[in-house]
């Protein structure tokens, strides 16, 4: 049976240049990556130069019966924005806001213990607040209506300390030894409140159940991504996943494909997520382990194109459900059938 060895995080990922790669229970002191030496080559590049190359990608998702969101912070250095997006799961009607942040007005963390993330306009306001010296993360966002979508505001709170809640650290080697991924990732119960136009929602703890993820890397100037992220409860239990496509040649030895169930971590080892029928058909999740073996349905797709100058982006964030089976480390069968998530297909040049 696949497995990871996990092991306590260390207090910084990355000393003195040399980067410390696994997996690692609870998170890291300070989550900063910056010190690799030469991770683009051997050219003599000054540091304050591919300190500039280090992308950031923050995302906290929610969920009950009733809905399904994610918001989301991508930051390139010189390049950023915002992204919310909420799915009706009776209706399937989906409401999207977008910004484009100017350089250096996100605050990526180079800590969690206690940090705010976010952006402010006059019409949007968007922020993640990390207080894991309490346990806790806050979510919040309020946006101003217009002739085509209505107003929202939501304020969400997840609880790292309640039972069934977990977390994972992790530091992988991306693409070659040279340069390196952070990334922490926790689950738990979650509730708040959520209001689009007349329609308030309340969420609670015995229905909610939250996701969050935070990673920071070396990325290429091209760069491809495909995660999946699933979550909800599976009888009575809080079940969440993450699973992406591999991001080093190592990837049996590192990568962050992880099952979070009633607050126990069982590492999943590397898949292949493949689209045969394109981003709308079904996405095939599998493993050659036989403890991945998923289909990903999508329901609706909130896709965004942009080009500029050099600058091109093609990205997608899909709500769907999953089906198929998942095996834990101990050999538990989870039988997945309409189970909800969130795909993310998403191509850079940046």
């Amino acid at each position: 049976m696949y497995t990871r060895e996990i092991t306590p995080a260390p207090e910084i990922p990355v000393v003195s240049g040399v980067p410390e790669f696994g997996s690692f229970s609870g998170p890291f002191e300070q989550f900063d990556i910056r010190g690799m030496p030469r991770p683009f080559g051997n050219l003599p590049v000054p540091e304050f130069i591919t300190n500039v190359r280090i992308m950031g990608i923050m995302r906290f998702v929610f969920c009950d019966s009733r809905n399904i969101g994610e918001i989301e912070f991508f930051d390139a250095g010189y390049f950023s924005f915002m992204e919310t997006t909420l799915w009706n799961r009776k209706t399937r009607h989906r409401i999207a806001y977008r910004r484009l942040i100017p350089p250096g007005i996100i605050n990526f963390p180079m800590g969690l213990k206690n940090n705010v993330t976010a952006c402010r306009s006059l019409k949007r306001y968007t922020r993640i607040h990390t207080r894991l010296q309490r346990k806790i993360i806050h979510a919040d966002f309020d946006f101003v209506g217009s002739v085509s979508r209505p107003p929202c505001e939501g304020r969400f709170e997840m609880d790292l300390s309640a039972e069934g809640a977990a977390e994972l650290s992790s530091l992988l080697p991306y693409r070659v030894r040279r340069r390196c991924q952070a990334s922490y990732q926790a689950t738990s119960v979650l509730h708040g409140w959520l209001g689009t136009g007349f329609d308030d929602h309340h969420i609670t703890r015995a229905g909610g159940v939250g996701f969050f993820d935070v990673r920071k890397a070396y990325f290429s100037l091209r760069t491809r991504m495909s995660t999946m992220i699933g979550l909800g409860r599976y009888e009575g239990r809080i079940l969440s996943f993450q699973l992406g496509n591999s991001v080093t040649r190592e990837d049996f030895q590192y990568n962050d494909n992880v099952l979070f169930l009633d607050g126990k971590v069982c590492p999943l080892p590397p898949v292949k997520i493949t689209r045969p029928f394109g981003v709308t058909g079904e996405w095939i999740i599998q493993d050659t382990e036989s403890m991945v073996d998923l289909v990903f349905t999508p329901v609706s797709d909130s896709s965004r194109r942009m080009s500029a100058f050099v600058l091109r982006t093609d990205y997608h964030t899909v709500y769907g459900t999953y089906s198929g089976v998942l095996l834990t480390g101990d050999g538990e069968k989870i039988i997945l059938k309409g189970y909800p998530g969130i795909g993310k297909k998403v191509r850079l040049r940046i």
